[in-house]
């Protein structure tokens, strides 16, 4: 038997779009249960207008900020294309307002009880067994 036009390269791209779509898939989950998990603070305060830091937008503090900021990313590269033979979807918690997520995880951990907790669900997304 012999093949004739085949193009391994294509399929090569095909099955990473699909593995990659099913680890964002799985990094939704584990991100769903992170924000589920995460401590939300009860203060709530403007921008500093006195002080040394006045003006400077991350000593605002809102309610479920650190919440809000669980997020899934896909790492890309300068040129816009995807890091081929990497892994490439993270799950990230924090931004320049909620700066301070690395201090609650060490202190109150969120996400490391959220990956845990779903690691079974995150494999039968992405069909591992």
């Amino acid at each position: 038997m012999r093949v004739e036009r085949w193009n391994p390269n294509k399929m090569d791209e095909t099955f990473e779009n699909v593995a990659i779509e099913r680890l964002v898939e799985g990094a939704e989950i584990i991100a769903g249960a992170a924000r589920r998990g995460c401590p939300v603070g009860t203060i709530s305060r403007p921008i500093y207008k006195t002080g040394p830091y006045a003006g400077q937008p991350w000593t605002a503090r809102d309610n479920g900020q650190l919440k809000k900021s669980v997020r899934v990313v896909r790492k890309k590269t300068k040129s816009g294309k995807a890091l081929s033979k990497k892994r490439n979807v993270r799950v990230y918690a924090g931004h320049t307002l909620a700066y301070y997520a690395n201090i609650v995880e060490h202190t109150k951990p969120f996400m490391r009880p959220a990956l845990a907790s779903s690691l079974s669900e995150v494999r039968s997304a992405i069909g591992a067994k």
